[in-house]
């Protein structure tokens, strides 16, 4: 009875240290992943930032170019030329103050981000385009 004890104790010891070894393990890949996660993150913003700032000079460079039109058309390109300029300052701040959160939030937040920037994009050389003909 006292050796059935004894070994029982053993495996006890020895479940125990397991699930010990094996919940540092999974703290550690946690840790880990939140890492990765603020790492990509970082990457993604940086590179959105740069991104916002190239549409802002050409939103400035068009600002430029209806200078020379006449006042109907010069208005009517201003209309647009400020919603394109307050659409990359709303992107800029909707980067800027995200927190981080679970993966999946993440992951919304990035394709709905894309499809405004490139919403946005399209419009801003649409834009251009026209510009350029005229």
């Amino acid at each position: 009875m006292l050796l059935k004890l004894l070994l029982d104790h053993t495996f006890l010891e020895d479940d125990l240290k397991e699930a010990t070894e094996d919940m540092v393990n999974e703290q550690a890949d946690l840790e880990q992943s939140e890492l990765d996660s603020i790492n990509d993150f970082n990457k993604y913003k940086e590179s959105i930032q740069l991104k916002l700032a190239e549409n802002q000079k050409i939103i400035g460079d068009l600002k430029l170019k209806i200078n020379s039109k006449s006042k109907a058309a010069r208005d009517v390109d201003e209309v647009e030329i400020n919603e394109l300029e307050k659409r990359n300052t709303d992107l800029k701040l909707k980067i800027e103050n995200y927190e981080q959160g679970p993966e999946q939030k993440w992951a919304l937040f990035k394709v709905d981000f894309n499809n405004e920037m490139d919403d946005l994009g399209k419009s801003i050389s649409n834009m251009a385009e026209r510009n350029m003909k005229k």
